[in-house]
């Protein structure tokens, strides 16, 4: 006897912990919790700086800090194990709300869910066949359809349904936020993000990935045509744009122009404009004035020699200078072949008074820097499957917002003194508008009575 209490006790507690357990994953304010919790961590993700190795959280000397990066994450929140394990139970409880809900949706499907708004009954000297036309004419002008009909010797039912499409939304939404959670997921741990610096000119298919800096090879070549550069007055960027082509086997593939949201993407992997950077100049623009006073400009590589016109002296460029307000930006430059020695000058902008060398007046007009352009590499291979769920989520926000289930049933039986009607209704939105126009067509009826 105490081995079967024992036996009975332990079946009992199991129903008991089965019991909570789908109560949890079925519980509204379990879906609510789950929403404040993962929003608390995308905060978390936002705030502290994301893709900071432990290496570099432990060179920054806070124990504490290092201590939560290597417990929970704190550095890579959105691919750490309680971020995904509180996505996996919101999708869980999502799933579980759903196949609660599924049933009752099914019957309201089949016309079975015996659920109702309101119920009128009435009573008519007249026969169900000599009420069934006039019956059938008013519900066909309330629903606008043809009914489902069932009928007997001494009793029938007709029902109309409308806008069935209306329970789809609730589903629709719910796959739908499944559907985007698994997409987020897979492209956390299955995408990645890396970074490359092409300069000018310049082909590449290697970037180093983000935050472990190893090098990755993409699967076509980039290069950088050109890179241009577009400030405000005050001197701040106001448009930096990349123009590239991406190349497969020496043949071009697709070419466009990268900017600030603005990527080109191939093969599921996008290019995304992300920074820029000075490596050096591309070319210098100085102006000739000659004894006789002939005047000319020249545009010419940094790393070559330029004659300088009329003598047999070079000029050849040493260095950038980023000189002062008042002189503004210039160059160091090697006057070649006036003495056994290089002279080493500089040349600025805004100087006065030209450099004379052998009676030619040479003035510094500006330069054109080199560029290196920074790009971010990116690849999600979620982000289909999560367009796929916004989709559904929106379609089923547009079902839920602009359709109505409405429900019309007259059920006619045969009394000794004539027929009993009952008609009941049901309209998932505007319930007592729905209600006041079955009312007002049916006792417009001289054969009918209102009962109740």
């Amino acid at each position: 006897m105490k081995k079967l209490k024992s036996t009975e006790t332990g079946s009992s507690e199991s129903v008991s912990i089965l019991f909570e357990i789908k109560a949890f994953f079925t519980s509204v304010r379990t879906t609510v919790f789950l929403l404040f919790a993962i929003a608390f961590g995308a905060i978390l993700g936002t705030i502290i700086p994301q893709g900071e190795t432990l290496d570099r959280i432990a060179i920054s000397g806070n124990p504490f800090l290092y201590r939560l990066a290597v417990i929970f994450d704190i550095n890579n929140v959105f691919r750490s194990w309680w971020f995904t394990v509180l996505l996996t139970l919101l999708t869980l409880n999502i799933l579980g709300c759903l196949f609660k809900r599924l049933p009752l949706i099914f019957e309201d499907w089949r016309g079975r869910n015996p659920k109702t708004s309101f119920k009128l009954r009435f009573k008519s000297l007249l026969g169900p066949r000599e009420l069934k036309d006039k019956l059938f004419s008013v519900g066909q002008t309330i629903m606008g359809s043809a009914p489902k009909v069932s009928e007997a010797p001494d009793q029938a039912h007709y029902l109309w349904d409308r806008q069935k499409i209306y329970l789809l939304g609730f589903p629709l939404i719910h796959i739908g936020i499944i559907v985007i959670l698994l997409g987020s997921v897979i492209g956390a741990y299955w995408g990645f993000k890396g970074h490359v610096m092409i300069a000018e000119g310049d082909s590449t298919d290697k970037f180093s990935l983000i935050p472990s800096n190893e090098t990755r090879k993409t699967p076509f070549t980039i290069t950088v045509d050109s890179f241009k550069l577009v400030k405000y007055p005050t001197g701040e960027p106001k448009e930096f744009r990349s123009d590239v082509r991406l190349s497969q086997d020496g043949k071009d593939v697709v070419s466009g122009s990268i900017l600030v949201n603005h990527p080109l993407t191939y093969e599921g992997i996008s290019l995304f404009q992300s920074d820029y950077r000075v490596i050096g100049v591309k070319n210098i623009k100085l102006s000739f004035k000659t004894k006789d006073g002939a005047s000319s400009e020249k545009v010419f590589d940094p790393s070559h020699d330029i004659d300088i016109p009329g003598t047999d002296v070079k000029l050849k460029t040493r260095s950038l200078d980023p000189g002062t307000m008042a002189q503004g930006t210039g160059i160091q430059v090697n006057i070649v072949g006036k003495t056994d020695k290089p002279e080493l000058i500089s040349i600025y902008q805004k100087d006065k008074n030209p450099l004379d060398v052998d009676g030619v007046e040479i003035r510094f007009l500006g330069f054109t820097p080199l560029y290196a352009t920074g790009l971010q590499i990116g690849y999600d291979p979620g982000v289909r499957i999560v367009w796929l769920g916004c989709s559904m989520l929106v379609f089923g926000f547009i079902l839920t917002l602009f359709t109505n289930l409405q429900k019309l049933s007259i059920e006619l039986s045969s009394s000794k003194t004539g027929t009993d009607v009952t008609i009941s209704g049901r309209s998932r939105k505007l319930r007592k508008e729905f209600r006041q126009k079955v009312e007002g067509e049916f006792l417009g009826i001289s054969d009918l009575n209102k009962q109740d």
